[in-house]
């Protein structure tokens, strides 16, 4: 018999590269740990996953194995075969391929009863993915209770944001937020928020503030600290994480699409 279903599967995605997504991933998981909620990272970014590096975790399996085992029987469950990394206390990971070889060879249909399954082990199931339509974002999209699309204050970013509402739109899609990562480029601010509303024909529906953005980003990363600096944040930014535990709360509501409430 299958486990209730018991928490939120988000996934994060975005249509273009370094919009913020694997930072507004991390950054989610922070409080949720703070909230001792229970939260599993997803890495779908199939090709060029990087959470587990960022976090500098000792990855035994991972996606991969874990479906090429559904297709042998030998799946008991996501707690067996160390195929998820226990981080600490509330925060697990499930990384992708480290070679993305084995990223075509994915099971798609072990992938879906997969990433169905995972919201009965955990408060939050956050996934991040590439920036490319796939048929693998397309099944975490179609099994995820809330959709965050990141775009950043850039032309091209915002013509693909606009392609990706639409095409949301057309297929029904009602559990989109939109969410305006300023923090990535600060100086960045040709369009106003009128503007952008205009032109996606959506409203945004969060902004990650300015005051996010770090210059030591690289530093973090390859220092293992980065999850640690956003662990840190409730205390040196209280309006910043304020923001952030809005999101994250909102993001677990049982009420499935975005209100036209714009945080600022």
């Amino acid at each position: 018999m299958a486990k209730e279903k018991k928490g939120k599967v988000i996934t994060i995605t975005s249509m273009k590269g370094g919009t913020g997504k694997t930072t507004a991933a991390l950054f989610l998981a922070s409080v949720y740990e703070n909230l001792s909620k229970k939260v599993l990272l997803v890495d779908l970014d199939l090709y060029g996953g990087s959470l587990a590096f960022i976090l500098n975790a000792d990855v035994k399996n991972n996606i991969f194995n874990i479906c090429n085992d559904m297709n042998n029987n030998r799946y008991k469950g996501i707690n067996g075969n160390d195929y998820v990394v226990h981080y600490s206390k509330y925060l697990d990971v499930l990384a992708a391929p480290k070679d993305p070889r084995y990223a075509s060879k994915i099971d798609k249909r072990c992938l879906q009863i997969l990433l169905a399954s995972l919201a009965s082990y955990y408060d939050a199931v956050i996934i991040d993915t590439n920036h490319i339509i796939d048929v693998y974002n397309m099944i975490a999209f179609d099994t995820s209770d809330k959709i965050i699309g990141i775009f950043t204050n850039d032309a091209v970013d915002l013509k693909n944001t606009k392609t990706f509402v639409s095409i949301c739109k057309n297929v029904g899609v009602e559990n989109l937020l939109l969410v305006l990562n300023e923090s990535i480029d600060y100086r960045k601010g040709y369009f106003s928020s009128y503007d952008i509303r205009q032109l996606l024909k959506h409203s945004i529906d969060y902004i990650l503030p300015s005051n996010l953005y770090s210059d030591s980003y690289d530093m973090y990363v390859m220092d293992g600290n980065l999850y640690n600096r956003m662990l840190k944040l409730k205390s040196t930014s209280k309006k910043s994480y304020s923001i952030l535990e809005k999101l994250a709360l909102k993001l677990l509501e049982d009420k499935k699409g975005a209100d036209d409430s714009e945080e600022k």
